[in-house]
C-alpha cells in the first residue's frame, strides 16, 4: 500500500508509533519532512502523489502542513490526533474519512461513526537494553512539573530512605523541539532494564512513552490507571499493578514491598501481552483494520466541519454519553 504522510518536522510519539508500525507491515510511506522514521519529499511531490496514494495520513503536533492537501480529492484521508487532550483538536480545512484519537476518553459510551481510540504502542527502540541483573527494585524516574501526582508519589518514594528505589530525575531529554526523532536516553534505559517494578503517572495527558517503556523492559508496570480506550486493555494483578488515587497507591506499595505481589509472574505476563497486542506493527494494523471498517458510502467525519475552525471537546460531538 502506498501511503503518503503528512507529519511534524518534530518527533512525536503517536507519529513515529503509526509511521514505524506501517514501515515494519511493509508499506510504502512518503513523508513530507525528515522526522518520525520518514525522510521529506518536496511539497509538489506530495501533491502529485496524494491523489492516486492508498492512504493519506495526516498528523497532529507543530509546523504540520496542512495546505498540501488541499484541493486533494481523494476521500481515503484520515487524521491522526496524538495531542495531550481530551478535547479534540483536528485540521478542519480537509475533509477526513476517519479520526484517531490518543486521548480518546474510555467513558464515552458512543461518539459519531469514524472515530477511533489510538494510544501508543512499543516502540522498537524500548526494546533495546537489557540488563544481566535486576538490582533496583524500584525505578521512578520522571519530569515532575507535568501533574502533581509526580511530586506526590516521588516524595513518598523518597521517604522510604531504601538505596534499592530510585526516584527523580536522570536529567536526559527523551525529545526535544523542532529535533525530527527520539534522543537516546542512556542512563534511564540502563536504569529501567535493571528495575524490577517500574512506577507510571500521567504526564500533560494520561497516555505516557514511560507506560510502554517499562512493559517493554521487563519490568513490573506499576501506573496510575489511565483514563483513556486502549484496545486489548492490561489487567489489572495480571498484566500490571493499578492504583487510582494516592492512598490506593500506598496501600499497593506496601503489598509489593511485603511481598504479596508476585513481581516476575506479573511483569511476565505484561510481557507476553506487549508483544501478542501492542508492538507498533500490531498498532499500525488495528489502525488500518479501523479504517477498513468504514463503508465507501461514509461522507467523513463531517463533525469537526461547521461553521469556523475550531478546537471541538466530547460535548460539542453528538451522540457522546458518560456512564
Amino acid at each position: 500500500m502506498r501511503i503518503v504522510c503528512v507529519q511534524s518536522p518534530q518527533y512525536d510519539y503517536l507519529t513515529a508509533t503509526i509511521v514505524e508500525g506501517l514501515l515494519e507491515l511493509g508499506h510504502d510511506l512518503i513523508g513530507v519532512e525528515s522526522s518520525n522514521y520518514l525522510s521529506a519529499s518536496s511539497g509538489r511531490k506530495i501533491r502529485s502523489l496524494a491523489d492516486g496514494a492508498d492512504l493519506i495520513v495526516a498528523f497532529s503536533n507543530k509546523g504540520v502542513r496542512y495546505d498540501l492537501l488541499h484541493g486533494v480529492e481523494n476521500p481515503n484521508k484520515v487524521f491522526v490526533d496524538g495531542s495531550d487532550f481530551q478535547s479534540f483538536s483536528v485540521d478542519s480545512t480537509n475533509l477526513y474519512k476517519a479520526v484517531f484519537k490518543r486521548e480518546y476518553n474510555k467513558h464515552c459510551r458512543q461518539l459519531p461513526d469514524g472515530i477511533f481510540p489510538l494510544p501508543f504502542a512499543a516502540e522498537r527502540r524500548y526494546f533495546d537494553v537489557r540488563a544481566a541483573e535486576r538490582d533496583i527494585f524500584l525505578l521512578f524516574a520522571s519530569t515532575l512539573a507535568t501533574n502533581v501526582w509526580r511530586f506526590s508519589i516521588n516524595q513518598r518514594l523518597q521517604n522510604l530512605c531504601r538505596n534499592d528505589i530510585f526516584a527523580g530525575n536522570t536529567g536526559e531529554r527523551a525529545y526535544r523541539k523542532r529535533i525530527g526523532l527520539p534522543i537516546d536516553t542512556p542512563v534511564y534505559r540502563s536504569m529501567l532494564s535493571r528495575a524490577r517494578v517500574g512506577v507510571n503517572v500521567a504526564g500533560a495527558g494520561y497516555d505516557c512513552g514511560r507506560y510502554w517503556e517499562i512493559l517493554a523492559s521487563g519490568s513490573m508496570l506499576f501506573t496510575q490507571e489511565l483514563d483513556i480506550s486502549i484496545p486489548y486493555p492490561f489487567v489489572d494483578g495480571e498484566h500490571c499493578v493499578v492504583f487510582r488515587s494516592l492512598g490506593e497507591f500506598e496501600e499497593k506499595l506496601d503489598m509489593i514491598l511485603s511481598g504479596a505481589v508476585d513481581i516476575e509472574s506479573v511483569a511476565r505476563n505484561g510481557y507476553e501481552h506487549l508483544i501478542e497486542y501492542h508492538t507498533t506493527a500490531h498498532r499500525a494494523q488495528y489502525f488500518l483494520d479501523c479504517i477498513e471498517k468504514i463503508p465507501d458510502s461514509f461522507p467523513g467525519c463531517v463533525e469537526f466541519y461547521a461553521g469556523k475552525p475550531k478546537r471541538f471537546a466530547w460535548a460539542n460531538l453528538p451522540g457522546w454519553r458518560l456512564r
